[in-house]
């Protein structure tokens, strides 16, 4: 039997009108690869412009309702590895993503970067799984069991679209005086509702920002 017969990944995409082909084939290499192993995959595009909280309600309402056991958020300007669904479902962590840079052309600033500059070197060098507080979106893997628990614990949150109640759990959100976007504020309230969040560090995606850019200059140092 395959090694990830079980698994049921729904990935969840807000693609632009002329999204990146070069992002897009990486994508879909990722998805074959995984499909070889094993999984089951559906796709679900949202047409609502780009990546946003209101594109993550129907997503997790059809992941939730067709049985999926997992949901794979992906973006359209993003390079990912062959193996980066691979990776992060066996990670078999409650919510776990890849890291990579933001789209800043001057400055070179991790998406996942909530602790100090140099907590953040130490664990790039070291590789490997690290507990975080936010994750970022463009890769974040979610389990089933998360998402129902959310939905449980943020009825406030439930909405109608036709037929079909959906939940903006990642709706920005005020704390401690901050604005939380999309993504942190999905990450603050997953954790109030129990779970752990962690990055994968040795799963090192490109972001376009005037070309696909990822770590070369810290790989450098250390080559």
């Amino acid at each position: 039997m395959p090694p990830f017969s079980g698994v049921r990944l729904r990935i969840g995409m807000a693609p632009r009108s002329q999204p990146f082909d070069e992002a897009m084939d990486s994508l879909d290499i990722a998805m074959l690869t995984a499909q070889a192993a094993g999984m089951a995959i559906k796709f679900t595009k949202v047409r609502r412009g780009c990546p946003g909280f209101h594109n993550w309600g129907p997503i997790m309402a059809q992941a939730i309702a067709e049985g999926d056991t997992h949901i794979f958020l992906a973006a359209d300007d993003m390079l990912y590895p062959p193996d980066t669904i691979i990776r992060l479902v066996s990670a078999d962590k409650d919510i776990v993503s890849g890291i990579y840079r933001k789209n800043m052309v001057r400055e070179l600033q991790p998406a996942n970067l909530t602790e100090s500059w140099d907590e953040f070197l130490e664990k790039f060098n070291s590789g490997g799984l690290h507990e975080t507080k936010m994750a970022a979106g463009h890769s974040m893997t979610i389990k089933r069991h998360v998402i129902e628990k959310m939905m449980a614990d943020y009825p406030e949150l439930a909405y109608r679209v036709g037929e079909e109640t959906q939940y903006a759990l990642a709706l920005p959100m005020i704390e401690d005086g901050k604005c939380f976007q999309d993504d942190w504020a999905f990450s603050i309230r997953a954790r109030r509702s129990g779970f752990t969040i962690w990055d994968d560090y040795g799963l090192r995606l490109k972001h376009y920002c005037y070309d696909f850019l990822g770590f070369e200059g810290l790989e450098a140092q250390n080559a």
